[in-house]
């Protein structure tokens, strides 16, 4: 097992060319948020957009866009339901993200099936996009090779029908054999979270702080990831340096506003004095 390092994490980074475009660093869609969790899409978009993402698309319902569009302005939308529209976004973005706010309903499920179907680039599934899939894992091969899942201990055991004690006796060992099992890679949150390769590559994150347990810092994280991948990283590469920052950013964080006080939009303030102070 690789214990993440800053030196690793950074090389994986592309620099923005001088002469480059919003198109340069690629399309994600995100099919985030529902009425209860409108904050989630929101923390979601704003991850992938401070990633570095050019352009950054949420498809949810109405309400959900009209909460996030009177606060990011840089993001654009693709109102739901409108299946049609959702596939041919989908064929055109570099990144898909689903599942952040989502309820894990059939609704849900049948958004993420045609993601992991329609979708030509990475697919990035969190929280409701996964556990609406529990009872269909092989639904999760229609992206192998380009998917990353970002559970964490609780979702994890639905995904492998254990319990949640099993999962946190050995996180690296079942991150490990669903990575393999699904040819996905797998992103394990934890204190100490765990990123696992189809091939049996293994990596361990050690950066972070208990400020991170607080509902959203998950969106973020699975918006960071999408953010990166969207840029050309490889779906390891790319949750290699969206938990690495991720964490990173929420030290800085913690140590500019404590532990107790910090929230996981502040992360993202974090996250900019992370790439100044490494030259980004």
């Amino acid at each position: 097992m690789t214990i993440l390092t800053p030196q690793m994490i950074f090389q994986f980074l592309p620099p923005r060319d001088p002469e480059s475009h919003k198109g340069s660093y690629g399309r994600v869609l995100a099919v985030c948020g529902c009425t209860q969790y409108r904050g989630a899409a929101a923390l979601s978009v704003l991850g992938a957009l401070r990633a570095g993402a050019g352009i950054v698309t949420l498809a949810a319902a109405e309400p959900v866009i009209a909460s996030v569009a009177a606060r990011i302005l840089e993001a654009t939308f693709l109102p739901l339901p409108d299946g049609s529209g959702l596939a041919q976004t989908a064929q055109k973005a570099s990144v898909c993200l689903g599942g952040c706010g989502r309820e894990a309903d059939d609704a849900t499920a049948a958004l993420m099936r045609t993601l992991l179907t329609e979708a030509a680039g990475t697919v990035v599934l969190d929280a409701g996009g996964l556990c609406s899939l529990a009872d269909e894992p092989e639904t999760l091969h229609r992206a192998a090779g380009r998917l990353i899942i970002t559970p964490h201990p609780g979702e994890m055991a639905r995904l492998c029908g254990c319990t949640v004690r099993e999962i946190t006796a050995d996180p690296a060992g079942a991150a490990s054999a669903f990575a393999r099992k699904t040819a996905a890679v797998v992103v394990l949150k934890g204190h100490r979270t765990h990123i696992a390769a189809p091939d049996g590559t293994l990596y361990e994150n050690r950066t972070g702080n208990a400020g991170l347990a607080r509902g959203g810092s998950g969106d973020v994280l699975a918006g960071m990831i999408a953010g990166y991948a969207a840029q050309g990283l490889t779906p390891l590469h790319a949750a290699l340096c969206g938990v690495y920052l991720h964490g990173l950013a929420a030290d800085a964080c913690a140590a500019r506003l404590s532990q107790q006080g910090m929230l996981p939009e502040d992360i993202l303030t974090d996250l900019c004095a992370v790439y100044l102070a490494n030259g980004r």
